[in-house]
């Protein structure tokens, strides 16, 4: 009897860790795509309640094409964030990199791929300052591009006083932002396609390369990378680099998209960037900041706030609902990332 007693309580235990086995995995799948869920179920419920407006190809083509800019710059976030970093001045770049590409075609008569680059380079400028200025001076990343927008700020309204500039801005480059049907590519805005080309890129980089992997390290623990051999400092300004040149790619996608510099549309970029990360910190690989959540992310609340809209709750719904997902997302990618690491 002992024996056979023996035997039953084994084949329990297997079949109790067999159980835990197949739970953790089925959590595991929750968490991972539970944004993606939400995001079906917001635009389920917004088309029935608005079937004439919101399931429209035009509406569908709209929203992919306005979220373009500020995915591009929830990217920019991302990668400093990798890096245990800050930058709140992605969306000034942006404005920044967006007034000196139209400075460049209207004013300084550039040809739009010289002014694409000279865009991009003044992005990455800045990013290299920032990191700088973090690793050379040892100041706080948020004070740092904290700073960094209020001198950008500067800049552009001694430049420019508050003036939007239009001159200047080729059709060619004004066609990457259109939503009309002679300038899309396969049925879908061309800014849409420069998008997800940075999004597999910027992939890459940090999930399949020896320096995304340096810079998860140098977040995750910076004092064990400093032991292990890796150069801190230089990492962290690469990240900012990186997160510098993004946002300038952000700025003349802004230029396509609009068709004009403004220097007051950039800053409102940073906010949804940012609750955009940390919300997508929730998903795919839950607890760790990723390109793949953070999109979804981008979409999900783009989703949600043109049914809201739609549903005529505009008046400060976004900002309201973006400052709810920074919220959400900040405790739940900590909550996660604590999970993950115990």
């Amino acid at each position: 009897m002992s024996d056979i007693a023996l035997a039953s309580d084994i084949d329990d235990a297997a079949s109790d860790a067999a159980r835990s086995v197949r739970s953790r995995r089925l959590v595991g799948v929750a968490e991972r795509w539970a944004l993606v869920g939400l995001l079906v179920v917001v635009v389920v419920v917004m088309s029935i309640a608005e079937p004439d407006l919101y399931p429209t190809t035009a509406n569908l083509r709209a929203t992919a094409a306005s979220q373009a800019v500020l995915a591009v710059c929830a990217l920019a976030v991302l990668i400093p964030l990798l890096a245990g970093q800050f930058d709140l001045s992605v969306g000034a770049i942006s404005g920044l990199a967006a007034m000196v590409v139209a400075a460049s075609l209207g004013t300084w008569d550039l040809p739009p791929a010289a002014a694409i680059v000279v865009g991009i380079a003044v992005g990455a400028l800045v990013g290299l300052i920032n990191g700088l200025l973090v690793t050379r001076l040892s100041i706080d990343s948020l004070v740092v591009t904290l700073g960094m927008v209020s001198l950008i700020r500067g800049v552009l309204e001694r430049y420019a006083g508050g003036k939007i500039l239009l001159e200047g801005i080729p059709s060619s480059l004004k066609a990457y932002g259109s939503v009309l049907p002679e300038h899309l590519w396969l049925g879908s805005p061309r800014i849409v396609f420069v998008m997800a080309a940075v999004a597999v890129v910027v992939w890459w980089l940090v999930e399949h390369t020896p320096w995304g992997r340096s810079v998860g390290a140098v977040g995750t623990n910076a004092s064990a990378a400093n032991l292990v051999g890796l150069r801190v400092d230089r990492i962290v300004v690469g990240a900012f680099v990186a997160s510098g040149t993004l946002a300038g790619v952000a700025g003349v996608l802004s230029v396509a998209y609009s068709g004009q510099g403004n220097p007051a549309v950039g800053p409102n970029f940073t906010l949804p960037a940012l609750a955009a990360a940390f919300l997508g910190a929730a998903a795919v690989r839950p607890g760790r900041y990723n390109v793949g959540g953070t999109m979804i992310a981008i979409y999900f609340l783009a989703a949600t706030v043109s049914g809201l809209n739609y549903l005529g709750l505009g008046r400060g719904v976004e900002a309201l609902f973006n400052g709810v997902a920074l919220l959400v997302g900040v405790g739940l990618s900590g909550w996660l990332g604590r999970r993950r690491v115990g």
